[in-house]
């Protein structure tokens, strides 16, 4: 074992405590342990000792070895570095793809080494009275010099056997942050056959005195994975109800986009192209045929100006100077029962924070399943230090798609794209979810990408005029259940606000 094993042995009071811990004394004299007359008189001390390389580095001394004795005392060599009992099992190449085991005390790792786990170590000190979580403590300098040894290579399962109290629930969590989580496993100690003032056993020590090694094997075979939030198999996860998603009810259209909750839409196109009207026409038809909510930030539309008369437009099929007061009056009792409107004060930043917090409330008091900003360039985007405009973007999208799978509503963002190419004939070129103002998150993060472009035709002076408007659906992600991407042309309508999709897929 050691140039330095010790030839003196146990004494037969500290056999006999050993004996009564369940353990074979046999395993604590091979593992060095050895009884010294007390310098102070009174007694002998038995000496547990911790090796690192074959030599004595560190000693620990105790006047009493019952099992749950509180009247003992022990302590360690002065001066002197500490470090885990049975060191040198890390440096034994023949126990790499053994379990690493730890425990919290030198007579449970004998308990785990006497029942086949010879790779088994413990803390120098036990456990610390609260966690220090991961913060540097020198409660855990031990660990450092054997980093190396400790490597996810030569210990990829490490079984943290410590106490089962509040102390060793600290010990366990500190030592996870420091070995790394996805490879640790804690154990769950049976129920005690004792009166122990506690219902389960506390330590391995204890499985052992009561179950012998077969309790000890299994309480180690039994050991879960600790906690890790993220990751999870199939049968862990609970079951989640399939997202609600809506026909809008547009011939042809239907076939590219269906509107699900907790998804995010993008729209873009260039101004006056008809992004918004196409947006408000698909929100209105939610509406109509599913008795939907939607919550409008509209910031270049005045909810009392712009939003009433196409609302009442579209409802009534007409325009507003045509309606009568009775169909006045029936738009109204629509709108107000399926709309509500986010507007900002002169004096608001209208914020990521700020928007989201009104659309939340929208949610809450209003039951809106359909969100929109119209249009995001419009909104004041402020940026953390440092942050980049494309991380900002990043972390905006991130945020709304979060918000919308949280809430479970359609998030719908409008926003316009940074350049306007013309071509040769000077109309514009369709733009794409890639030109949008900032960043190609638009493109890469969105559930559900379109694009709205009045194309140009010629007339019969072969004069470009606005033709019908393309509507493109750029990106879709999820091609079985909300449809695939391609393109529609639709005809729009003033009079009513609706677009009516020429009954064919666009060339």
């Amino acid at each position: 074992m050691s140039t330095e094993t010790q030839t003196r042995g146990l004494s037969d009071k500290h056999l006999a405590q050993i004996e009564e811990r369940g353990l074979d004394t046999e395993v604590a004299v091979r593992m060095g342990l050895h009884s010294v007359p007390s310098k102070n008189g009174g007694g002998e001390l038995c000496v547990i000792p911790f090796y690192r390389e074959g030599k004595i580095a560190n000693r620990k001394y105790r006047t009493d070895l019952t099992q749950g004795s509180s009247s003992g005392k022990m302590w360690q060599d002065k001066g002197v570095e500490k470090l885990c009992f049975n060191e040198d099992c890390l440096r034994d190449d023949s126990l790499l793809g053994q379990p690493l085991v730890i425990t919290e005390g030198e007579f449970d790792a004998l308990s785990a080494i006497e029942c086949g786990f010879p790779r088994t170590i413990s803390v120098p000190e036990g456990a610390p009275a609260q966690a220090v979580g991961d913060v540097e403590s020198a409660k855990y300098a031990w660990l450092d010099p054997i980093r190396d040894l400790l490597s996810f290579e030569r210990c990829p399962e490490i079984i943290l056997a410590v106490d089962g109290d509040s102390a060793g629930a600290a010990l366990l969590h500190d030592l996870s942050i420091r070995l790394m989580k996805a490879r640790c496993k804690f154990v769950t100690y049976p129920i005690t056959k004792w009166d122990r003032g506690r219902q389960r056993c506390k330590d391995l020590n204890e499985v052992l005195h009561e179950y012998g090694h077969k309790g000890v094997k299994e309480v180690i075979a039994r050991a879960q994975w600790t906690r890790l939030d993220g990751i999870y198999r199939m049968g862990e996860l609970p079951p989640v109800p399939a997202p609600m998603s809506y026909d809008i009810g547009v011939p042809v259209l239907r076939n590219h986009y269906r509107v699900r909750l907790g998804d995010l839409s993008v729209v873009t196109g260039i101004p006056s192209h008809g992004k918004t009207s196409v947006v408000n026409d698909l929100c209105c038809r939610l509406v109509f045929n599913h008795n939907l909510t939607v919550a409008f930030a509209s910031f270049e539309q005045s909810p009392q100006r712009d939003h009433r008369r196409n609302l009442r437009t579209w409802y009534n099929k007409a325009p507003v100077i045509s309606q009568s007061d009775d169909q006045i009056a029936m738009a109204d009792q629509w709108i107000d029962r399926h709309f509500s409107f986010i507007v900002p004060s002169d004096e608001d930043d209208v914020t990521l924070d700020w928007a989201l917090d009104k659309a939340e409330a929208a949610v809450i008091r209003h039951g809106a399943k359909i969100v929109v900003f119209d249009p995001w360039n419009e909104m004041d985007h402020v940026r953390e230090r440092g942050e980049s405009l494309t991380e900002y973007v990043g972390r905006a999208i991130k945020t709304f798609k979060r918000f919308a799978r949280r809430l479970q509503v359609h998030l719908i963002i409008v926003a316009h794209p940074s350049k306007q190419m013309r071509k040769e004939d000077g109309s514009f070129a369709v733009p794409t979810l890639y030109d949008i103002s900032d960043s190609a998150n638009w493109y890469n993060k969105a559930d559900v990408g379109l694009v709205v472009h009045r194309t140009m035709v010629k007339d019969t002076s072969d004069n470009l005029v606005p033709g019908p408007t393309l509507i493109r659906v750029q990106k879709s992600r999820y091609h079985d259940e909300i449809g695939t991407p391609g393109d529609v042309l639709a005809d729009f309508h003033a009079d009513s606000r609706r677009y009516d999709v020429i009954e064919k897929e666009a060339a």
